[in-house]
């Protein structure tokens, strides 16, 4: 092997540690984050798996993450892997309360995403319902919070908030 074929190696395997070590991402994303190809980033996620580096969960999309993240910082970085959850979301950290109506003219996505994503965030109490005849409007419950679960999960969001 060549000395650039090692350093390349290493780089990739280093790169895709760090890359999970300071926020949990998908395995797609790491694979077009690290430039490496995808077999080159299982073999070494399979490699940091084992030595019980990274964990992953499993689910619609594998989700990598460091061992010192909190279930409540992962779930939240699952929950905003719906891009509709997500634009809700944001518009409301960067909004008052808003109708469903509102968020569906402002998100550009269907009412019916919209219901749904709202009745998660509801059930998940990251935002309360405000009832007014013969409409609600929704708001996030502790924005501080849940910018502070941003800076943890997807910092390059939170960054924006600043």
């Amino acid at each position: 092997m060549s000395k650039n074929t090692l350093i390349s190696k290493s780089s990739c395997r280093d790169s895709i540690l760090n890359t999970i070590l300071l926020k949990p991402t998908t395995f797609m994303k790491l694979v077009a984050e690290s430039g490496c190809a995808s077999e080159t980033v299982e073999k070494y996620v399979s490699i940091h798996l084992i030595e019980n580096k990274i964990f992953e969960k499993k689910g619609k999309f594998r989700i990598l993450y460091s061992p010192h993240l909190k279930s409540s910082e992962l779930d939240f970085y699952q929950l905003m892997l719906n891009p509709t959850i997500k634009a809700v979301v944001l518009v409301l950290l960067k909004s008052h309360a808003l109708s469903q109506r509102e968020l569906v003219a402002i998100t550009d996505k269907s009412n019916p995403s919209v219901s749904r994503a709202l009745r998660v965030l509801f059930d998940k109490k990251i935002i309360k319902r405000n009832y007014h005849a013969p409409y609600s409007t929704y708001e996030i419950i502790q924005k501080s919070n849940i910018i502070l679960l941003l800076k943890k999960t997807i910092p390059s969001i939170a960054n924006k908030f600043d």
